[in-house]
């Protein structure tokens, strides 16, 4: 077991898996993407993960002081054949393993009042209505929030009391950036005019285009994935595990600094 991180620690570099590429630098998500919102949430099968899966891939135009990815505690190979390279616009890794999570001492627990907010009974019950059993007695995996800059210092860390306590969409982690002072110069100009100027046909793009508002009937708790398979349905994967890819890169980094 690991030791809980702080505002000023290094995580390190490493390999990671996603449904669709193995052995991914994450030193190299880092540069591409700092400051890096990193959100670490359950399985990809548990309805809460799912809804806030679905609910950042909606918000994220609302994104653009900074990069996103996501963290889920499910084999890739599981996943592959739905959730392709263009199904989510940003990275999803897979821990199935539990690498990560036992390295940033993640915590699980157990009892329902212990780990449900009002958001999350609520989402679970609908999925309830839909078929979702949940074990009883299970411990539940907590979530973590991370922002990371490109050497992997941490700039912002929140350890999750309920299963919901996580940013709500990607325009409260764009908020997130401006109160912490982290964004670039160009959005924080962007942030004054969405305050000052209102826009009859959308909001304007990074690329000089407009986005439209959201549909008024999106409904953010809607499963967009519900045709991807559970635990239960896997295929043969050419592709090394997470676990031995992921455990090289944390105990032997072939990126280290010169």
């Amino acid at each position: 077991m690991g030791k809980r991180i702080a505002p000023g620690d290094k995580i390190p570099f490493f390999q990671y898996d996603t449904p669709y590429s193995a052995q991914n630098s994450f030193r190299a998500l880092l540069e591409q993407n700092a400051p890096l919102v990193l959100v670490f949430m359950s399985n990809f099968g548990h309805p809460v993960t799912r809804t806030f899966v679905s609910r950042y891939s909606h918000s994220r135009h609302k994104l653009t002081g900074g990069g996103f990815a996501m963290v889920v505690r499910s084999y890739p190979e599981k996943l592959a054949d739905n959730i392709g390279p263009n199904s989510l616009p940003y990275p999803l890794l897979c821990d199935a393993e539990g690498v990560l999570y036992d390295l940033l001492d993640i915590p699980s627990k157990t009892g329902f009042w212990r780990t449900c907010s009002l958001e999350a009974w609520r989402i679970l019950k609908k999925a309830r209505r839909r078929g979702y059993v949940m074990p009883a007695h299970q411990p539940q995996q907590m979530p973590l929030t991370l922002i990371l800059d490109t050497d992997g210092t941490v700039l912002f860390c929140h350890y999750g009391s309920s299963l919901t306590d996580v940013p709500e969409d990607c325009g409260a982690m764009q908020s997130l950036l401006a109160e912490l002072d982290l964004l670039p110069e160009e959005d924080e100009a962007e942030e004054s005019a969405f305050e000052s100027e209102e826009y009859e046909d959308g909001y304007p793009e990074a690329d000089g285009g407009y986005y439209e508002e959201e549909d008024e009937d999106y409904d953010p708790d809607a499963d967009d994935f519900a045709d991807v398979p559970d635990d239960s349905d896997v295929r043969e994967y050419n592709s090394p595990k997470l676990s031995h890819t992921m455990l090289l890169g944390l105990l032997d980094d072939p990126y280290q600094d010169d």
